[in-house]
């Protein structure tokens, strides 16, 4: 399970807040050392959120940016991991909400897909990975973009209810709460689906 990357750089790399501090005196490379420590961390979120290349692409150069005009208020000591991870979860959170769409319907799922969800609905174990990874993904975009948030850090970057709340700005116990509710809705919308399965045949 991927972990977030909150590392500070090596023996001989200075620490994020250096970096920062560098930057703020105008030292262009010591922000750009902060990009390329970040960047994957970013397009991992950003790519957990949406579908599009050219999405995720847009939000992590977004994201670097705001970071770079919000500078000012970076706490002296702190990671830049969870900050730049926050930005960039609001980021994906503000074109989901800006953009949610109508639900996926049974007609809308390739006959990989439709496959996936018929070995789903027996219980039993797909080798079909990339169809179940697409029908999953297909499903979360359904999701509201708050429960689409959560499961995208707890379930695809591995982040625990902690670190989730750091980035989101609450509590574990609001994380955790929040992520049952995710698993459900997403229950939910498999159901139907299913539903739309079973009258399309």
């Amino acid at each position: 399970m991927t972990r977030p990357d909150t590392r500070q750089g090596g023996t001989n790399e200075p620490q994020d807040d250096v970096l920062v501090q560098r930057t703020l005196q105008g030292d262009q490379r010591a922000f750009e050392e902060l990009v390329h420590r970040y960047e994957r961390l970013v397009f991992r979120i950003a790519a957990g959120f949406l579908r599009q290349r050219q999405d995720v692409e847009d939000v992590a150069q977004e994201a670097f940016l705001k970071a770079f005009q919000a500078l000012g208020r970076f706490r002296p000591g702190a990671s830049f991991a969870p900050w730049i991870a926050q930005i960039a979860t609001r980021l994906c959170y503000d074109r989901l909400r800006a953009r949610r769409g109508r639900e996926v319907g049974w007609e809308d799922l390739s006959p990989a897909e439709q496959q996936a969800a018929h070995t789903m609905a027996a219980g039993a174990s797909s080798e079909a990975k990339v169809a179940n990874r697409d029908l999953a993904e297909r499903i979360l975009t359904n999701l509201s973009p708050k429960d689409r948030q959560v499961l995208v850090l707890q379930d695809v970057l591995g982040y625990t209810a902690a670190e989730a709340a750091q980035v989101l700005g609450c509590s574990a116990l609001a994380v955790r709460i929040r992520i049952h509710r995710a698993r459900r809705a997403m229950e939910q919308i498999a159901e139907r689906l299913l539903s739309g399965m079973e009258g399309s045949e």
